[in-house]
């Protein structure tokens, strides 16, 4: 899809776009899949450092965070980070979901993508992850 937030990637078309103040969501039909994207100014050192802030926020950001990891890579050939965690979900009947999170900065910005889905889904969530990120394309 070509996001009117000005980038471009491969999500399932049934699939619901949502937004709020700072991020686009894309939401499977049974709200088991949550794919984001935040676009940001670049962050004061990089994605690796941006991702620490997030992970020393977790606790607070995420109810019941835990199993929790940071590993500095690269997209498209640019310096990245990503962060994977467990917590414990919109709502108890819910249950635990795991979040794969990946930000790089390109021409001044910072893109951030990452996935969220039920703890037993995980195999269909970093398959959406990987295809969100592959056929990502950065606005101008």
């Amino acid at each position: 899809v070509a996001d009117p937030a000005g980038f471009g990637l491969a999500v399932p078309l049934d699939f619901q776009r949502t937004t709020d103040d700072q991020r686009v969501f894309y939401v499977s039909p049974d709200g088991a899949f949550r794919i984001g994207i935040k676009v940001t100014p670049a962050s004061p050192g990089g994605p690796l450092a941006a991702m620490r802030r997030s992970d020393a926020n977790g606790p607070s950001n995420n109810p019941g965070y835990r199993a929790n990891t940071i590993v500095p890579t690269t997209h498209d050939g640019l310096p990245a980070a990503l962060w994977e965690f467990t917590w414990n979900g919109f709502s108890p009947a819910e249950g635990a979901r795991h979040t794969y999170d990946l930000c790089w900065d390109e021409n001044g910005r910072m893109y951030d993508v990452w996935v969220s889905a039920p703890v037993g889904r995980l195999t269909e969530a970093r398959a959406h992850f990987d295809t969100a990120l592959d056929s990502f394309t950065p606005g101008g």
